[in-house]
């Protein structure tokens, strides 16, 4: 965790220890792609410069996502901070310059969100202005329509709203063969690992379940179009 600085921006990374995300993700032996995760996070947290806090379960406080998220928000603001930018440790394309471009936008009293492809957010940076605790714990957390409600509430505020590219967020091996696609985006270290995890798994059903097999290795040589890109 940085101390406070100068700046009126701070980074919210929201994220359970690797340890956590392997009971709770359905992802079969990804211990490593866990610990690649939650450090490729913090190492691009560093890398803009800005202070940031990392709340993982052990910091985290209340009974739902919804509490636990607003809580983590309320607390950053009540340290002084005017805007903050949140993400998460589970969208290894985030780059440092996707939260630059967040703190420059929120600098322009913008609004911003990072969509994902399940229709959640790896990123959201909002105003201390336009944060109402009880609204925040209300939103569909945890689904496909969060972005899109998120989206709305931000243009009912007297800040301009401002969309970033779409990422994939991983919660499944599925996830992975869809990021699998994108590997001139991932740090070498990733790319390995969510390679070797999709040859794992299709080797396993290949011996146990062969029609299931030639499904994912379809799946994974079928590229595709790129994901929508919003500008």
């Amino acid at each position: 965790m940085n101390a406070s600085n100068e700046h009126h921006t701070a980074i919210l990374v929201f994220a359970l220890s690797s340890k956590a995300e392997k009971k709770r993700k359905k992802i079969q032996n990804a211990d490593q792609l866990f610990t690649a995760f939650s450090e490729h996070t913090l190492r691009i947290a560093v890398r803009t410069e800005l202070p940031y806090f990392h709340y993982s379960e052990k910091e985290q406080e209340g009974d739902s996502f919804g509490e636990r998220f607003t809580n983590a928000i309320q607390d950053i603001f009540n340290r002084g901070y005017r805007q903050i930018i949140t993400i998460g440790n589970d969208s290894p394309q985030l780059k440092a310059s996707h939260i630059q471009r967040a703190a420059l936008l929120l600098a322009q009293n913008k609004s911003v969100i990072g969509p994902s492809a399940d229709g959640g957010f790896y990123l959201m940076g909002l105003h201390r202005k336009n944060f109402d605790p009880e609204k925040f714990k209300d939103l569909p957390w945890q689904t496909s329509k969060l972005a899109s409600r998120l989206e709305r509430d931000f243009l009912n505020t007297p800040f301009e709203f401002v969309p970033l590219e779409r990422l994939v967020d991983i919660d499944d091996s599925q996830d992975l063969t869809i990021l699998s696609k994108y590997t001139n985006q991932l740090t070498y270290c990733i790319k390995r690992i969510v390679l070797s995890l999709i040859a794992t798994t299709v080797s396993y059903y290949k011996t146990e379940h062969p029609y299931i097999a030639q499904f994912i290795f379809k799946a994974h040589q079928n590229r595709g179009s790129p994901l929508p890109m919003v500008a």
